[in-house]
């Protein structure tokens, strides 16, 4: 009989508890506060990395925290932009 293969949030939640153990612990403010956020975001992304079949977890894991923050980048940008909008059209 063949294995059954964990789901991909168990892997993801088993890593997570991994990195917990041996690296967030020793973590002070606000570095402990940004390591959850990022663990929330890859699991937000699980959907996305279930999909791909790669043979290392932490690939996947890293490319959705990678995602994520690029996606928070674009965000502030685009925020950055009409906030100078705004301060150009009063100052005209």
């Amino acid at each position: 009989m063949g294995r059954t293969l964990p789901s991909y949030r168990m892997v993801l939640e088993h890593e997570r508890a991994l990195w917990i153990k041996h690296f967030a612990k020793r973590l002070r403010e606000p570095y402990r506060t940004s390591f959850d956020h990022l663990w929330e975001k890859a699991f937000q992304l699980a959907d996305a990395s279930s999909a791909n079949t790669r043979p290392v977890a932490l690939d996947n894991i890293l490319m959705s925290m990678v995602v994520a923050q690029q996606t928070e980048i674009q965000r502030l940008r685009k925020e950055i932009t009409t906030l100078q909008q705004q301060v150009n059209d009063i100052g005209n």
